[in-house]
């Protein structure tokens, strides 16, 4: 079964493409030979790197608890991007992933 986040990974994907033409996007999967907890997309524009961890807002769900459900280990991951100098964070929606880009300046 798709985990619930695919089709709002694949919107991202295609909203940060058609503004960001020249952007480098890979889509992780887990798995067994993989660092646990990366973020679901690593987006590379101009030289910087961003991570974004995926969650889709579950009907009656509030914001918050699905920003929560990020486990531990992706909080970790996340903030590790941010020490190296990235931009990472959890997301909820494509307009949150394309306004976090505007606001760092891409």
């Amino acid at each position: 079964m798709a985990q619930p986040e695919t089709a709002l990974v694949g919107r991202i994907r295609t909203a940060v493409k058609r503004k960001f033409p020249d952007a480098v996007i890979q889509k992780l999967h887990g798995g067994a030979y993989q660092t646990a907890g990366l973020p679901d997309l690593i987006i590379v524009i101009g030289g910087r790197i961003y991570g974004f961890e995926v969650k889709k807002q579950r009907l009656g769900e509030s914001a918050e608890h699905a920003y929560e459900r990020a486990t531990l280990l992706q909080r970790a991951r996340l903030a590790d991007l941010r020490r190296a100098g990235g931009v990472a964070a959890v997301v909820l929606s494509v307009d949150e992933v394309l306004a976090l880009l505007v606001r760092e300046g891409v």
